[in-house]
């Protein structure tokens, strides 16, 4: 480059530093919008990504994952297994079983016969993906939606399979997927948690879903999931106690961030500003929960 040119773009007029001034202060007005936590420069948050701020650039706007413990047999679905058939009655293969424990409930059996699909299997859409006669209307969709066929656990008892589904362990105490979610993608929703849990019971004796499916493990305890249930009080614990109005409570969250705000300065816990956020995260979910758990004008 010429010096005479290289000087050139050195030197900023007046006209040129306004216009840029202007198109920057326009920048840091609009992130402030976005985030309105960008430029708060809140002390006891240091470490912490502001509100709204992801750690990747996010595509998905939200994920709605369901967990059906005690599905249909994979084999009864979407796995079509013809050799299975053709294989009836024979017995369990070495190679396929391996030095696999047994469960309790197979613990006495002498012989482990192999048996099929009873339903039968057909290839729909572009793709040819086989579904059985048991999925009719999932069979019309099957080029928008994508099956992973490719996971393997060796937990073969429902619990920790589960476990492992939801957590990458087959132990609990690791952060569940949800929580992953949650710590990727961030939320923009100052008043309602980024992570929420719906549990739903059907009929009989089936098993449930437990607590560590939807735990944080050793991310930041804002990425827990929040359960939500069908009771008078969707949130546990959320609503004041008698005697206490919001204008108390408020008070009380004062006093308790800053003696959280005084143990985060000793002794550097980041577990501290965390707890900060949810306990003020709380006290924006008593307006906002009550609006939202609010069905009644919902169409039938």
């Amino acid at each position: 480059m010429d010096k005479e040119v290289f000087e050139h773009y050195l030197n900023t007029n007046r006209r040129h530093f306004l216009g840029k001034m202007a198109m920057g202060m326009g920048g840091v007005a609009l992130g402030s919008l976005l985030m309105p936590d960008l430029l708060a420069g809140k002390k006891a948050a240091e470490e912490q990504l502001p509100l709204g701020f992801k750690h990747f650039a996010a595509k998905a706007k939200r994920i709605i994952l369901l967990v059906q413990n005690g599905a249909p047999s994979q084999l009864e679905t979407f796995d079509y297994k013809p050799k299975l058939n053709d294989m009836f009655g024979q017995e369990l293969p070495p190679s396929i079983r391996g030095e696999q424990k047994l469960t309790g409930m197979t613990a006495d059996q002498e012989s482990f016969p192999l048996v099929g699909s009873k339903f039968s299997f057909k290839q729909y859409g572009e793709s040819g993906t086989w579904v059985s006669e048991l999925l009719p209307n999932i069979a019309k969709i099957t080029d928008d939606i994508c099956m992973i066929k490719s996971m393997h656990t060796d937990a073969i008892n429902h619990d920790p399979a589960l476990t492992f589904m939801q957590t990458g362990a087959q132990v609990g105490n690791r952060p569940s997927i949800g929580s992953w979610f949650s710590y990727g993608l961030g939320s923009e929703n100052q008043n309602l948690p980024a992570y929420c849990v719906l549990l739903s019971k059907g009929k009989g004796n089936g098993q449930g879903a437990y607590s560590k499916l939807w735990s944080n493990g050793f991310l930041d305890s804002s990425h827990q999931g929040v359960q939500l249930s069908a009771s008078e009080d969707p949130i546990l614990y959320l609503n004041n106690p008698k005697g206490m109005d919001r204008e108390t409570r408020r008070k009380m969250l004062d006093h308790l961030a800053s003696l959280n705000q005084l143990g985060y300065d000793e002794f550097g816990d980041p577990e501290i500003p965390a707890k900060i956020k949810q306990y003020e995260m709380a006290f924006r979910m008593q307006t906002a929960v009550p609006e939202i758990t609010d069905v009644s004008k919902e169409p039938d």
